[in-house]
């Protein structure tokens, strides 16, 4: 009887300390930093090495204006210009972009020219582009002038050799946040899956 006098007491003893372990527990976790912290989403740096005469760069194109348009401010997509030797009229279309970026419309130029791929691509590029310009009243003098200026031809060549110091070898090449994608995304779920992947990585 004794004995279980002194079992049932250490049992009570048990519970009592389990007890105040398990309500120590609870009620230091935010102190402990175990319980799981939310997530904070992060700006994502997206840089696409492009040709504007590549079929692909012009699907990829699309996908990222669709991103734009999901992610708002939470993304920034910059271009960088990568003609591609295989391509007549690559170097002619990154000059018209950025003979239009110098009259405040660089989206507007980028957005007929890869809208009309299709045409120009075949034969007639400068006709094309020039139309563009008139499309979008710019001053005529002016593009003409630097569409043959050394200026542009030293930001479109100076992007270039930046792509080459990086290894870009096709287009469009990705980096995220500085760091290359090794293959390209292959739908646009997988991308904003590539995206919110770095959007909520942890510092």
């Amino acid at each position: 009887m004794k004995n279980k006098k002194i079992q049932i007491a250490l049992f009570a003893a048990f519970l009592l300390i389990a007890g105040g372990a398990l309500y120590y527990g609870l009620n230091t976790g935010n102190e402990s930093g175990n319980e799981p912290r939310e997530r904070t989403a992060q700006k994502v740096e997206i840089l696409s090495y492009s040709d504007y005469s590549c079929p692909a760069c012009r699907v990829y194109f699309g996908a990222n204006q669709q991103l734009e348009e999901e992610y708002g401010d939470m993304i920034e997509i910059t271009y960088r210009h990568f003609p591609l030797d295989s391509f007549e009229f690559s170097r002619l279309a990154a000059h018209t972009v950025e003979a239009a970026r110098n009259q405040g419309k660089y989206e507007e130029m980028q957005n007929l020219i890869y809208e009309n791929q299709g045409t120009w691509s075949r034969g007639g590029a400068r006709e094309y582009f020039t139309g563009f310009a008139e499309q979008l009243e710019l001053d005529m003098e002016q593009f003409k002038a630097d569409l043959e200026s050394e200026e542009i031809h030293q930001i479109v060549e100076s992007q270039k050799q930046e792509g080459m110091r990086r290894q870009v070898r096709a287009t469009p090449t990705y980096f995220i946040n500085g760091q290359r994608l090794q293959q390209n995304p292959q739908n646009i779920e997988q991308f904003k899956s590539i995206i919110e992947l770095y959007m909520y990585r942890s510092n």
